[in-house]
């Protein structure tokens, strides 16, 4: 069960170093990971996780456990903000199955910050036990309470991911201690529990490369309605933005007064600040108010992830196993509440990772990003994820030969990737995947069988 005694200081606003911090036990062996994440229920195509992993296991067979680089599949979406944890717990005993059925490793992505299918519920049995966008103490605000009134209006999750999208009828509060305690539990009873059981077994069967890890956060931030950026997607709508995804409220319009929000006042609120105490450490520190509410925000984003990846560690899962997940705008742009610095993804209990795509919108410089890695984590170490990229997206193929493709994957293996996650595969019945993208995934296995069998 959570305990507040692990969240950090909220006065401790300075880059995080863990250098001195005792080192989670680490997994037996080092295996590079090739991720194909299917679609979620509510969002992407590619939802079938049965049919996804027959597919897979047809297509490339069973991974070897003596292999050091493996395919696995992704089970996007794991509801454990939206769902009960037996719900939840269904679908990771599936996947779970289906991994040791197939012998295709799994990686399990947690959705943790946006409340996909709470609009969709289709049986009172099927809700959580508690409803974070009904709770006074676990949703967002755009601004302050007055006089003691906690705010009326609650502002809806709005983002263009290419369609646009409004998963559910609040933002999570990630800095309140009550959110963070029933984020925290819904991921242990739902999700660690039955993984932790499943690890134990399949550490005595000689079969823990059946698990590729864990990606507890997905690209978290605090939605700023105000940026240029988003404000210039509401005008390319040329008329009122509507929802596309998820399903159950596609159509439903985005409200007109949304634009121009800030939202993150509920996480600052709930750990005791208010406007005045925001402008007194603005002066203190000599930054203007605007930064000291962003530095703010990063601390409680920082401490929400770490405290999901807190729990994956109590149940005996390593770091090396477990993903911290933002983007990583915020080395080639200032950051902000919607690009977060990279130390927020750092902390002693997960490996940062990051959705990294130069080709489209979530860019990145690789170097930088490696130096702030080691900056946060007080070591010469840059391990990370990829936890989300692409071999296409929408109807734009990224790879077309197979020499660009084998390229890229060790370009980012090499610079410290523990794993790479590519999104928009499935069905693979579908033809998703490029002819190009088959070949160098062959070609980056077999190198890894060939160079075992050498003398």
């Amino acid at each position: 069960m959570f305990s507040f005694r692990f969240l950090l200081p909220l006065l401790l606003l300075a880059l995080p170093l863990v250098a001195d911090a005792e080192e989670p036990a680490s997994s037996q062996r080092s295996i590079q990971y090739v991720v194909l994440e299917g679609g979620g229920p509510d969002q992407g195509p590619g939802g079938n996780v049965e049919e996804n992993f027959r597919a897979l296991a047809k297509r490339f067979g069973p991974m070897s456990a003596e292999s050091d680089r493996m395919l696995a599949y992704g089970v996007q979406q794991l509801r454990i903000l939206s769902r009960s944890t037996k719900v939840v717990r269904r679908d990771v005993e599936q996947a779970l199955d289906l991994a040791e059925q197939t012998g295709i490793p799994v990686f399990l992505h947690i959705d943790s910050c946006y409340g996909w299918g709470a609009d969709g519920e289709q049986r009172p049995e099927e809700a959580p036990a508690i409803k974070f966008w009904q709770h006074p103490k676990m949703r967002e605000w755009a601004r302050f309470p007055v006089d003691g009134q906690l705010p009326e209006d609650i502002p809806r999750w709005w983002f263009n991911w290419g369609p646009w999208c409004s998963p559910a009828p609040a933002v999570p509060a990630f800095g309140s201690p009550a959110f963070i305690a029933f984020a925290t539990s819904q991921l242990d009873q739902g999700v660690l529990v039955p993984l932790a059981a499943r690890l134990k077994k399949w550490q005595s069967e000689n079969r823990s490369h059946l698990f590729a890890g864990i990606n507890v956060a997905w690209e978290a931030h605090f939605p700023d309605y105000g940026e240029p950026g988003f404000r210039h997607l509401v005008r390319q709508a040329d008329g009122p933005v509507r929802a596309w995804a998820p399903r159950s409220v596609r159509g439903l319009k985005m409200d007109d007064d949304l634009v121009g929000q800030q939202l993150g006042y509920a996480s600052l609120h709930w750990r005791g600040w208010n406007e005045a105490r925001l402008l007194e450490a603005a002066v203190h520190d000599g930054v203007s108010r605007e930064t000291k509410f962003r530095q703010v925000c990063y601390r409680s984003l920082h401490e929400y992830m770490e405290s999901l990846a807190r729990a994956c560690h109590d149940r005996g899962i390593s770091a090396d196993r477990v993903y911290t997940h933002i983007v990583a705008l915020a080395t080639v742009q200032q950051p902000s509440t919607t690009r977060p610095p990279i130390w927020t993804a750092v902390n002693r209990y997960s490996t940062p990772g990051f959705t990294l795509d130069n080709r489209g919108a979530a860019r990145f410089d690789l170097d930088k990003l490696r130096d702030q890695i080691q900056q946060a984590n007080g070591t010469d170490r840059a391990r990370f994820g990829v936890v989300e990229t692409y071999f296409r997206l929408g109807d734009r193929i990224y790879f077309r030969d197979t020499a660009t493709c084998r390229r890229e994957l060790k370009l980012m293996f090499e610079a410290g990737a523990n794993l790479q996650v590519f999104y928009g595969c499935f069905p693979l019945s579908a033809g998703r995947l490029p002819d190009a993208v088959y070949v160098a995934l062959e070609e980056w296995r077999n190198e890894a069988a060939n160079r075992g069998t050498q003398p």
